[in-house]
């Protein structure tokens, strides 16, 4: 028994089945005990993609970590962002990397001479290196439960390549077949019962759901309590198909509240947040989503999320699928307030579509990026796990998701990394191989890691890759025209690329696609071929969408310029 086979045990022992990664020598015992055990290797072309692969296995399979392997040195820096990307959306991942062995340090060795731990632990929740063969099952075990505990996040265990391949005599600290997690925090009966008088109080009340619904496995209860109470849900956009998209209660995205703010009709007069952080995702401090005078109630696992931003007047620390069965056992015991009025006035905001009326081709003679997104997800099963890449394409998107399970659609989040698509559509091949897949990526975003096409071919994910190529960076180009007029765009234009043949030549399907009632049928043909396939969608630069308006720190009628993207002002 050397090192690595046994890390390679300690995993199977804790229920892993699937790792994510990138060959690099350090590695060679845990891949090859991997192997030996069943655990499925799926190996990427680049780290940063393993890494999110990894990330989004917690958002598809509540209670679960993903799992990424990467070697030392350009493969842990490679990595970095994945890490950076899970911390920042508190999704639960375990990462292993490799390094020199500990004898060399200070020797200028091969693919060492800095020090790894303290650049991951400002991303993580917690870094270790292991320094001694026997305490392997333990830590790795320790860097399990913690990454899904508390607030989910990454973890990070060094295993310098010595220990990998020296013997291994005896276990110190064995672990258990079925390891017992730790119970989750769930509010008392006094807190819960003030909590449901204030929303009954309510005449407009709200409930925003955000990834710790999703990581908590809270569908369910969130239905039941949605269903009891007549409260209206809506949800942040890493939440989106946390309840079924023709659900009674679902008012689809959290961008609905500002569609009410828009147009001047009734705002809500209390909002809950359940694992829904305040912030980028939620308006900022716009109020244009939380509206400035609401009552705020929150459920947050972590107590330091409670009142970030804005006082709140009751908050629970609590795990959201804890709470929420707790709040419908007490909901079903009293009668609730009629809303009818209230989900009336959310239905007209969630049924706007601004750009319905506008060609579906432009004077470009290329397609109107609404009109491409409403084709596409016309064509999309609502089983589906969409994945979303790029800047202002995700703005196009989002309206129309039409998702139906908890991790039906994925976006980069907090982090706003672009690239992390083909990482997290690998991910949910692998996870939910009995359903569909597709990428819906802007053409800048899918240039991060076009070589992930020959991952999906090697391993027969037929994920079905959709680029809105519009020849340059959208928001990018929209927000320096906006703000410095149309004369002086630098570093914001591309070329138009064909894609598919990228794609063919790595080993998938392709094909461009070029009118509207094209599209339809291509994802047809891509989805009963069961092949990876990409679809290069021609699409019009020109339109500007509504939100680069906000991202870019600008509004046309102050004839003025403000910082992009952070606020400005405060109202």
């Amino acid at each position: 028994m050397i090192g690595g086979i046994l890390l390679a045990e300690s995993l199977h022992r804790l229920g892993v089945r699937d790792m994510f990664t990138l060959h690099g020598g350090h590695l060679d015992p845990l891949l090859i005990g991997c192997a030996s055990l069943g655990i499925q290797l799926i190996d990427t072309r680049h780290e940063a993609t393993a890494g999110h692969a990894a990330e989004v296995i917690g958002m598809l399979k509540p209670g679960t970590v993903g799992v990424c392997a990467i070697t030392a040195g350009p493969a842990f820096t490679n990595a970095l962002t994945a890490m950076a990307s899970a911390y920042a959306n508190a999704l639960p991942a375990l990462f292993i990397a490799g390094a020199p062995p500990t004898r060399e340090a200070e020797t200028n060795e091969l693919q060492g001479g800095f020090s790894q731990l303290p650049m991951a632990i400002p991303v993580t929740k917690w870094a270790h290196r292991i320094l001694s063969g026997d305490r392997i099952p333990d830590l790795v075990e320790k860097a399990m439960r913690i990454a899904q505990t508390g607030r989910p996040g990454p973890v990070l265990l060094e295993v310098p390549i010595d220990i990998m391949f020296r013997d291994v005599p005896r276990v110190l600290f064995p672990i258990a077949e079925t390891p017992s997690g730790p119970s989750k925090p769930s509010p008392s009966i006094p807190d819960a019962k003030d909590f449901l008088a204030a929303i009954a109080s309510a005449k407009r009340p709200v409930l925003i759901c955000g990834t710790g619904a999703i990581t908590s496995g809270a569908s369910a209860a969130i239905d039941r309590f949605a269903r009891l109470t007549g409260v209206p849900v809506v949800t942040n956009s890493k939440a989106h198909g946390l309840l079924p998209h023709d659900h009674p209660a679902n008012f689809g995205p959290a961008s609905t509240l500002a569609v009410l703010n828009a147009t001047g009709a009734p705002r809500p007069d209390l909002v809950i947040l359940a694992g829904a952080r305040a912030g980028l995702l939620l308006g900022g401090r716009s109020h244009a989503i939380i509206p400035k005078h609401a009552r705020l109630l929150q459920i947050d696992i972590e107590a330091s999320e409670i009142g970030r931003m804005t006082p709140v007047e009751l908050g629970l620390v609590a795990d959201a699928a804890e709470t929420f069965e707790v709040l419908g056992e007490l909901a079903a015991e009293q009668s609730w307030p009629e809303l009818a009025d209230w989900r009336a006035t959310l239905a007209k905001a969630h049924a706007v579509t601004p750009f319905e009326q506008e060609d579906a081709v432009c004077s470009s003679g290329r397609l109107h990026p609404h009109h491409a997104a409403k084709a596409v997800f016309g064509a999309i099963s609502s089983d589906a796990t969409v994945v979303v890449d790029g800047g202002e394409m995700t703005a196009w998107c989002e309206p129309l998701n039409r998702g139906s399970r908890p991790g039906s659609y994925l976006t980069a989040g907090y982090l706003g990394t672009l690239g992390f698509g083909p990482g997290y559509a690998i991910g949910a091949a692998t996870a939910r191989p009995e359903s569909p897949v597709f990428l819906i990526a802007g053409d800048g975003a899918i240039g991060f890691h076009l070589q992930e096409f020959d991952t999906m071919a090697r391993h027969n994910l037929p994920i079905i890759t959709i680029i809105m190529n519009n020849a340059c960076w959208a928001m990018s180009k929209n927000g320096q025209d906006l703000v410095f007029g149309k004369d002086r765009r630098v570093a914001v234009d591309l070329c138009d690329r064909a894609y598919e043949d990228v794609a063919r030549a790595l080993g998938c399907d392709g094909e461009r696609v070029e009118r509207i009632e094209d599209i339809g049928p291509a994802i047809a043909r891509a989805c009963a071929s069961g092949r990876p396939t990409c679809i290069n969608i021609a699409t019009d630069a020109e339109v500007v969408h509504p939100i680069t308006f906000g991202m870019a720190g600008t509004d046309p009628t102050k004839g003025k310029i403000e910082m992009p993207y952070y606020q400005n002002e405060i109202g």
